[in-house]
């Protein structure tokens, strides 16, 4: 989960936590290129108005390595001209715009996993 939202950011990762899904948090985009580095994560929800980083790169750099090119990336912003954006230059598994439910998230994950009913088996 990546957003510089920290207080939304915390919400959805509490909410996949208690859903059974393992969350890593990132509230800057090269804290999450570097948890990545470490750790391919199962799917990404990344915003993409960050502050140091900007998320369509963040994506980018995700894309380019060779243990997260073909992780599932769920865009999560407020700003439709960086979501059209993102749909052509990185090409996103999903996309939510802000503002959102949690159910919304629970779909996307879900979906970006390839899960459909059930207790989740994978990380998010």
């Amino acid at each position: 989960m990546v957003d510089d939202d920290r207080d939304l950011c915390d919400l959805i990762a509490d909410f996949l936590g208690e859903e059974g899904y393992a969350v890593t948090r990132a509230y800057l985009g090269q804290s999450a290129i570097d948890s990545a580095r470490m750790s391919a994560p199962d799917v990404v929800l990344l915003d993409l108005l960050l502050p140091d980083v900007p998320g369509l790169d963040v994506g980018h750099a995700l894309r380019k390595a060779a243990h997260t090119h073909d992780v599932p990336i769920v865009i999560i912003s407020g700003d439709r001209a960086a979501i059209a954006r993102s749909k052509t230059e990185l090409s996103a598994d999903s996309y939510i715009e802000k503002p959102f439910s949690l159910a919304a998230v629970q779909h996307a994950v879900r979906a970006a996993l390839g899960q459909h009913n059930g207790a989740p088996d994978a990380a998010a």
